[in-house]
C-alpha cells in the first residue's frame, strides 16, 4: 500500500469476522472458544467433523438462546441442512477410535427426537458458517475421516481473544534487558541484521505496552468515580483488579525492569552502531529480507535506528504520566471509599427523627455533646484551602548614594547563567575554528572554573541536540589534580542549531 500499512484482507477472508458481528455472536464465540478449546487446550487429539458438530450441539443446548430464541435459531437451519457425504459418513464411525467425545448433556440426550434432529441441524449450520468464514478447514485423511484444523491466522486471531475476554495482562518483564542484550556489541557483531530487526520490535512492543498500561490506569480512575457504588465496589476495582490489570506491570517497571536502567547505554549504542560502517553491513540482509537493492537496505537500517531513538526518547515522558495516573488512581480511591464509609443511612434516620420532633415541638429532653463534625459541612470530601492574605506590593527602599549602574551590571552577571548551552556552544565553535574536530586534550583545566565547564560540556555533548557531539575514548586525561574523560569534540551536522535560520 502506499502509506505503508499492511493490506489485511490479502491474508485473511473478508467475512471472517462476519460471524462474530451477527445475532448469535454468542453462540458463535462459544463455538469457537469449545473448538479451540478441543484443538489446542487438552491431551492432543484429532479433532475430527464429527466431534465438531457434537461440541457445537453442546454449546447450543447450554446456551440461553435455545431456551430463549428457539424459533429464530431453527429458522436458520430451513432449506440449509446438508446431507452427509461419505467422507462426513467414514468421518462418524471412526470418530470414536480418534477422539473422545464430550461428556453427552442430560438435556440432548433426554430431549425428544424432533429436538434432537433440530439441535444437530443448527450445529451443522454454525460449523458450516464456521468454515465458509475461513476460521477452519477440514482436511480428509484416509482412515480417519475428515479432520478439523484451524488456519494459522485464525488461531493466533483466536489466542488473542482468548487472553482479552479471560482479562489476562502481558507480563511487563525482560523487554529492555533483552533490547540491551541484542544491541550489545558482541552480539550485535555475530548478527547484526537479525538482532537490529528483533530489537526493533521489542522496542515496539515496550512501547506498546507502556501505553497501555496509562490507559489503563486511566480508565480503572473513571470506573471508580462514575460506576462504584459502594465501598465493596471501590476494593473490587482498586484492589483485585487493578492489583491483576496494573499494578504487576507497574511494579516491575520500578523494580526488575527498570527502563532508566539500560535507556543510556541503548541510546549510546545506537549511536555507534550508526558510526560504525561495519555494523551496518546489515543492510544487505535487510535488503534481502525486503526484497530490495543494498542501497535501500542501508537507508532502511538508518530508519530504524530513528525509530528506536525515538521511543527511547519518548519513554520518560511515558513512564512520568503512568507515575501521575497511577498517584490520581490512589487518591480518587481512597477518597470515595471514605466517602462512602462515612454515609451511615441509620444515622441519617436518627437525625430525621430529632429533626421531625423537634418541629412537632414533642422532642423529648436530651443532653448533647456538642462537637465539631466535618460530615455536616457541604464539601466534607475535601480539605478546605487554608486562606492567605495576599501580600501588598512594596516599594524596594533605595539608598541615596548607591552606584545603580553597579548594582545593575553586578545583579545581570549573577543573574546569568555562566555554563548555559549557548556559551558552551560558542566556547566550543571558538576552540574549533575551521576545524571539524579538536581533542579533549585542548581544553584548559587550570582552575574549578574550568573543571565544572568540563563536566558542562562533556553532558551538553553526549546529547544530539547540541551543535557539538563528544565522542569519548574510553581513557582519561590528568591535568594537575584534574582528571577528566578523554575523547574529540565535533561539530554535530544533525543539530537543528547547526542549520540556517534555526533560532534557540
Amino acid at each position: 500500500m502506499p502509506d505503508g500499512r499492511p493490506a489485511l484482507f490479502e491474508r485473511v477472508p473478508p467475512g471472517l469476522f462476519g460471524p462474530l458481528g451477527d445475532p448469535y455472536a454468542e453462540l458463535y464465540w462459544e463455538l469457537l472458544a469449545e473448538l479451540y478449546h478441543h484443538e489446542f487446550e487438552r491431551e492432543p487429539f484429532l479433532v475430527l467433523r464429527s466431534t465438531a458438530i457434537e461440541a457445537a450441539e453442546a454449546v447450543i443446548v447450554a446456551s440461553p438462546y435455545w431456551r430463549e430464541r428457539r424459533a429464530e435459531l431453527e429458522a436458520l437451519t430451513n432449506g440449509t441442512t446438508p446431507t452427509l457425504s461419505i467422507a462426513q459418513t467414514t468421518a462418524r464411525r471412526s470418530a470414536a477410535r480418534v477422539a473422545p467425545s464430550p461428556e453427552p448433556d442430560s438435556t440432548l440426550s433426554g430431549a425428544p427426537s424432533e429436538e434432537a434432529t433440530a439441535i444437530r441441524a443448527l450445529a451443522r449450520r454454525l460449523v458450516g458458517r464456521l468454515e465458509e468464514a475461513g476460521w477452519m478447514h477440514f482436511q480428509y485423511r484416509a482412515g480417519t475421516g475428515e479432520i478439523m484444523s484451524f488456519h494459522p491466522y485464525a488461531a493466533r486471531i483466536l489466542q488473542t481473544l482468548l487472553d482479552v475476554a479471560r482479562d489476562e495482562q502481558p507480563v511487563f518483564q525482560g523487554l529492555v534487558h533483552s533490547i540491551a542484550a541484542l544491541l550489545e556489541p558482541k552480539a550485535f557483531a555475530q548478527r547484526p541484521g537479525v538482532s537490529l530487526s528483533e530489537a526493533r520490535r521489542r522496542t515496539l512492543e515496550l512501547s506498546r505496552e507502556l501505553k497501555i498500561l496509562e490507559r489503563n490506569i486511566h480508565l480503572f480512575i473513571q470506573r471508580v468515580l462514575d460506576e462504584a457504588a459502594t465501598p465493596a465496589d471501590v476494593l473490587e476495582e482498586g484492589f483485585e483488579r487493578y492489583e491483576h490489570a496494573v499494578m504487576a506491570n507497574y511494579h516491575r517497571l520500578k523494580t526488575v525492569d527498570n527502563v532508566y536502567r539500560q535507556r543510556s547505554a541503548i541510546l549510546g549504542r545506537l549511536d555507534a552502531i550508526e558510526r560504525d560502517e561495519a555494523a551496518l553491513e546489515s543492510a544487505e540482509w535487510y535488503g534481502a529480507q525486503r526484497g530490495v537493492v543494498a542501497a535501500d537496505g542501508r537507508l532502511a537500517v538508518k530508519a530504524d535506528l530513528d525509530l528506536l531513538r525515538a521511543h527511547f526518547d519518548a519513554v520518560p515522558q511515558l513512564v512520568d504520566d503512568i507515575d501521575m495516573r497511577n498517584a490520581r488512581f490512589s487518591g480518587v480511591a481512597l477518597r470515595k471509599i471514605r466517602y462512602f464509609l462515612r454515609q451511615d443511612r441509620r444515622i441519617e434516620g436518627q437525625l430525621q427523627f430529632i429533626v421531625d420532633a423537634l418541629a412537632r415541638d414533642q422532642a423529648p429532653e436530651m443532653d448533647f455533646d456538642v462537637f465539631a463534625c466535618e460530615l455536616l459541612g457541604d464539601n466534607f470530601l475535601y480539605t478546605s484551602p487554608t486562606v492567605r492574605a495576599r501580600p501588598e506590593p512594596q516599594r524596594l527602599q533605595e539608598q541615596p548614594s548607591a552606584d545603580r549602574a553597579r548594582i545593575r551590571r553586578e545583579a545581570a552577571e549573577r543573574l546569568r547563567r555562566r555554563f548555559a548551552r549557548r556559551r558552551l556552544e560558542a566556547f566550543v565553535e571558538t576552540l574549533l575554528g575551521d576545524r571539524d574536530t579538536a581533542p579533549m586534550f585542548d581544553l584548559p583545566a587550570t582552575d574549578d572554573e574550568d573543571y565544572v565547564r568540563l563536566l558542562y560540556l562533556a553532558s551538553y555533548g553526549l546529547d544530539t541536540s547540541s551543535t557539538y557531539r563528544l565522542l569519548p575514548s574510553g581513557d582519561t586525561i590528568h591535568k594537575d589534580v584534574y582528571g577528566y574523560p578523554d575523547g574529540v569534540l565535533m561539530r554535530n551536522r544533525r543539530s537543528r542549531r547547526s542549520e540556517p535560520g534555526t533560532r534557540d
